[in-house]
C-alpha cells in the first residue's frame, strides 16, 4: 500500500460579519509577535475599515505592497525581509497573486501565514499551494508547500463589494474542480474501489458542481448590488473552502487535469491579459468536455456561463480563432510533456487539441447564432 497524505484544510477558518476585529486575539492565541502585511493596494484599501486600530497602526512601518504576478523572485525577496526583520507571521491580504505571494514567503522563511481573501476568485487562501508565472505573466509551474497555511479568515462584505469578474473567475475555476477530478479518479483509479480520503474529495467536488449550479446567479446578482446574500456566502464558502478541499483530500488526483492545461497554454496570448484565470480556466472546461467526448455535458454547461457571463469561445478571449500561429503557441503550451492535460485518460495530440478547439468553437457559434 502507497503512502498517502492529506492536506484538507487550514489550522484555523473563520467566516463572517465583523471575523476582522478578532485577529488580535487570534494572533495572541498563535504566539504570533510581529508581523508583516503582504498586500494589493486595492485590497488594503477594502479590508482596512474592517480590521482593529492596533493593526492599523502595525502595517504603518510594516506592509509590503505587491503587485503584478506572483513570480520566485518576489518570494524569495520578501522571504528574505522576513528573516531579517524576525517576524514571526505573514498576514497575507487580497486576491491569488497576493496570497500566493504570501504563503510562498512564509514557508521559505519558515513562519505562519494568515490569509485574508478580498475576492472569491480562487481557493488560494485555502490551499497550501502557489502558481508561478514569470514576469511577463506566462505560467511557469505551481509548488505544494508541506504545511498548511496557518489561519483563514473571510468577511463576506469585502467580497460582495469586489467587482463582480473576480466572483464569476472564482465560478469558473471552483466548477473545473468537478470536471478535472472526475477526469483524474477515471483515469488513475478506473475499476478500482477508491480509498476514503478520494472518495471526500470526490464528494467535495460534487458539492462545489451543485452548489454552483444552483446559487452562482443568485451570488452573481447580489454581488454586482454589493449585497451579502446566503446565495454570495454559499458560493464564496464553495469557491474558497470546499474547492480548496478537492486537492487537499485527493491529491494529485484532486488538483489539474485538461482545463488547466488550456489556460496556461492561452497565457502564451497577450489578448487573455485582461481576463482572470478562472475565466480561462472555465473556457478550459469545455474543451476538455470535447476532448473527453462529453458533449451533453458541454451543451448544458453553455446555458450556465451565458447566464453567468462567462466565456464561450476563443472570440470571447479576444482571440482571433484564424490566428493559426497564435492557436499555434497556445497548444504548443498546452501540451508539453509536463502538462496536466496528460493526465486524463484521453490521448492527447497538438492535433487533438485543435480540432477539440475548432469543434467548440463552432458549436458556441451555432448556439448565439
Amino acid at each position: 500500500m502507497s503512502i498517502s497524505v492529506v492536506k484538507g484544510a487550514p489550522g484555523h477558518y473563520r467566516i463572517g460579519d465583523g471575523v476582522l476585529k478578532e485577529i488580535e486575539f487570534l494572533l495572541f492565541e498563535l504566539k504570533i509577535r510581529k508581523i508583516r502585511i503582504i498586500s494589493g493596494k486595492k485590497a488594503w484599501n477594502a479590508v482596512h475599515a474592517y480590521l482593529p486600530e492596533k493593526i492599523k497602526k502595525l502595517a504603518d512601518s510594516n506592509i509590503t505592497f505587491v503587485e503584478g504576478h506572483c513570480t520566485l523572485q518576489k518570494a524569495e525577496h520578501i522571504s528574505e525581509q522576513l528573516l531579517a526583520d524576525s517576524a514571526d507571521a505573514v498576514i497575507g491580504i487580497g486576491g491569488g497573486t497576493a496570497l500566493d505571494i504570501a504563503k510562498a514567503s512564509a514557508v521559505k522563511a519558515g513562519i505562519k501565514s494568515i490569509l485574508i481573501p478580498t475576492v472569491a476568485s480562487t481557493c488560494a487562501a485555502w490551499t497550501p499551494l502557489s502558481v508561478f508565472y514569470d514576469e511577463n505573466g506566462v505560467f511557469t509551474h505551481y509548488t505544494e508547500f508541506p504545511l498548511a497555511n496557518t489561519l483563514v479568515l473571510l468577511e463576506p462584505a469585502i467580497i460582495a463589494k469586489a467587482p463582480v469578474q473576480y466572483l464569476r473567475a472564482g465560478i469558473g475555476d471552483t466548477l473545473a474542480k468537478f470536471y478535472e477530478a472526475e477526469a483524474l479518479i477515471s483515469s488513475f483509479y478506473k475499476n478500482d474501489a477508491l480509498p476514503v480520503w478520494l472518495q471526500v474529495s470526490r464528494f467535495t467536488a460534487t458539492i462545489c458542481r451543485d452548489v454552483l449550479l444552483k446559487d452562482a446567479e443568485g451570488a452573481i446578482q447580489s454581488a454586482s448590488e454589493g449585497r451579502v446574500s446566503e446565495e454570495l456566502v454559499r458560493v464564496i464558502e464553495t469557491i474558497i473552502m470546499t474547492g480548496g478541499m478537492v486537492g487537499g483530500f485527493g491529491g494529485k488526483a484532486g488538483r489539474v487535469a485538461g482545463a488547466h492545461s488550456v489556460h496556461n497554454g492561452l497565457t502564451e496570448a497577450k489578448e487573455v491579459k485582461s481576463f482572470l484565470h478562472g475565466e480561462l480556466v472555465a473556457y478550459g472546461i469545455l474543451i476538455q468536455l470535447d476532448l473527453e467526448n462529453k458533449e451533453q455535458e458541454l451543451t448544458k454547461l453553455l446555458s450556465y456561463y451565458h447566464k453567468w457571463g462567462l466565456p464561450i469561445s476563443l472570440k470571447d478571449l479576444s482571440i482571433n480563432p484564424e490566428n493559426q500561429a497564435l492557436l499555434g503557441k497556445i497548444i504548443k503550451k498546452a501540451t508539453l510533456p509536463q502538462e496536466s492535460i496528460h493526465f486524463m485518460d484521453v490521448q492527447i495530440t497538438e492535433e487533438g487539441l485543435l480540432a477539440a478547439i475548432k469543434k467548440v468553437e463552432n458549436l458556441t457559434y451555432s448556439k448565439v447564432n
